[in-house]
């Protein structure tokens, strides 16, 4: 009895360390939910992403890996924010960044009710090319080389990366404990095989009676999120990215290895009892 408490105790342990709960809040402006439900879906499921992240679909997850051997990509989407044209976004691993999104160009979409916020046209200037809103890249090979547009960038330690947004000296990471105050500052939202429509330079004709011409948001593309100031919408800069999954996190490795140390102890006190 005491092993099976032990194990569950464990469990318990990785998993509550695995991803923390935060909550997303409406905020005064056009929300997630108003820009992914009545924006990018154009056929399929509606989902929530406010509230507590432990009751809707949104994620804390902090590091990704590819899920494609030809690598992943990322779409610009769209930036509420005042900080909108000096943003950047890119992929990290430990201390080495790579840029795949600047923010000096935030695109021309500003009609109807995002036209307060100044918001970009799903059509941001990416790293290599300074004209197109979708980026490949790729962390792969031995040496875990990583390949934006196909050129290559710099290697990484592993082929794990976090996601990363950038205002000035400013760096805002998935993972929490990178950012100012330990504070989490980035979601992620999974597919669910909708029709999405990504922008005119991407899914040009998309629409509810063109779906063949959007993309189908599926388990492995996220729809990535920051927060950049105090009110903790995520809508500061959100970007689709294709072909990646969530991995354990060095921290929540370890101490799922402290508990089975610990459960190899506990039976082993049992076993001299008995």
């Amino acid at each position: 009895m005491f092993f099976k408490k032990a194990l569950l105790a464990a469990s318990l342990l990785a998993v509550s360390a695995s991803a923390s709960a935060l909550t997303v809040n409406d905020g005064s402006e056009v929300n997630l939910n108003e820009i992914i439900n009545g924006t990018l879906i154009q056929d399929g499921s509606t989902i929530n992403v406010l509230g507590d992240t432990d009751t809707t679909i949104a994620s804390t997850d902090a590091l990704f890996t590819s899920t494609d051997a030809g690598g992943s990509s990322a779409t610009f989407l769209i930036e509420i924010t005042g900080g909108q044209s000096t943003q950047s976004f890119g992929i990290y691993n430990g201390n080495d960044y790579v840029e795949l999104f600047v923010g000096s160009d935030v695109g021309t979409y500003v009609a109807g009710s995002y036209a307060a916020y100044g918001v970009g046209n799903y059509s941001g200037a990416v790293a290599q090319t300074n004209t197109y809103s979708k980026v490949t890249f790729g962390v792969n090979g031995s040496q875990t080389t990583v390949r934006v547009d196909g050129i290559e960038v710099g290697n990484f330690s592993s082929s794990d990366f976090g996601f990363y947004m950038a205002n000035g000296s400013t760096l805002i990471h998935s993972e929490s404990d990178k950012n100012a105050g330990g504070t989490d500052r980035f979601i992620s939202i999974a597919g669910q095989d909708q029709k999405i429509n990504l922008g005119s330079e991407v899914t040009y004709g998309c629409d509810a009676s063109n779906l063949h011409l959007c993309e189908t948001w599926e388990s492995d593309d996220r729809i990535v999120a920051f927060e950049d100031g105090g009110d903790f919408d995520f809508n500061d800069l959100v970007v689709y990215v294709e072909d990646v999954t969530p991995v354990s996190e060095p921290g929540t490795l370890a101490l799922f290895g402290l508990g089975l140390a610990g459960l190899g102890m506990a039976r082993r006190k049992q076993n001299k009892k008995a």
